[in-house]
């Protein structure tokens, strides 16, 4: 497993000693599900409009999480489509089943991100939402 990301140094920075709370979510077909760890805090964090191609295409709003606050409860990544373009350093992941594009993994900064629509209980008209160029930035 890669190292896990710094909290601090996300795309996002986690508060300094932020208390954690675990977050359920998964694809439409419920063939993927997944829990992590994120502040309990949840909606005071920004979730991130991501400018580059695919999530633009998709309409995502991703949060982030060191990897290792990450797993999968049903299904594995090898039961996922991953796509990968430009430097080949994020795979999106998408479920084969129903295509639900439920996030991204990023092995080198040992970062995941979640696509927030796809997580249980969102109450959207809460997310904060700070717009990111990653469109323009070397991964």
């Amino acid at each position: 497993m890669a190292t896990p990301a710094d909290p601090s140094k996300l795309p996002v920075p986690w508060p300094q000693d932020a208390a954690l709370k675990f977050y359920a979510g998964g694809c439409h077909c419920k063939a993927i599900r997944y829990k992590f760890e994120y502040p309990e805090e949840f909606y005071s964090l920004p979730a991130v409009r991501c400018n580059c191609s695919i999530c633009f295409d998709r309409g995502v709003l991703n949060v982030y999480a060191p990897i290792d606050k990450f797993e999968f409860t049903t299904g594995t990544a090898d039961d996922m489509t991953e796509y990968e373009f430009g430097g080949n350093k994020v795979k999106h992941r998408f479920c084969r089943t129903c295509g639900s594009h439920v996030g991204a993994s990023v092995p080198c900064y040992g970062l995941v991100v979640v696509n927030t629509r796809t997580l249980d209980e969102l109450e959207l008209e809460k997310l904060q939402i700070k717009d990111l160029d990653f469109k323009n930035a070397e991964v």
